[in-house]
């Protein structure tokens, strides 16, 4: 089995080598959710999840958004990696203003963001965040 997860491509950081393919997983998953957290930060904002980020014990239940989860309404809400789901689409319905960020452009949550980008997180959260570093003299 390979070690790259099938959720991330050739920027993702690679696992600690003593690691099994499950580790790698989790260890890449919260890589992720840091730079997500480094994000919100900048941003003065909260960090949401999908239910399968939950269940795969990446974040804990208080961070579900969704049908299962909490139903929010921000002004800006930025899908880093959610494929769309319904399930998870009902949690964000009222967000004023959604920006998606997802490696596969046919993603259904392009169809509910007014913005997307096709990229990895990996690469295009660190640059957001930089940028918003300098926008906001962060």
């Amino acid at each position: 089995m390979s070690r790259r997860p099938r959720c991330f491509e050739q920027s993702c950081p690679d696992p600690p080598s003593e690691l099994d393919d499950r580790g790698a997983e989790i260890w890449r998953a919260q890589q992720g959710f840091k730079l997500i957290g480094d994000l919100a930060t900048i941003l003065g904002a909260a960090v949401g999840a999908s239910r399968a980020a939950v269940d795969g014990g990446y974040i804990p239940y208080s961070h579900q958004v969704g049908q299962t989860g909490r139903v929010i309404a921000p002004d800006l809400y930025i899908a880093c990696g959610i494929s769309g789901a319904i399930q998870h689409i009902v949690g964000i319905r009222s967000a004023r203003l959604v920006v998606a960020i997802n490696k596969d452009a046919e993603a259904p949550i392009f169809k509910v963001a007014r913005y997307g980008v096709v990229g990895d997180l990996f690469d295009v959260v660190p640059a957001l965040t930089q940028a918003f570093k300098q926008k906001l003299g962060r």
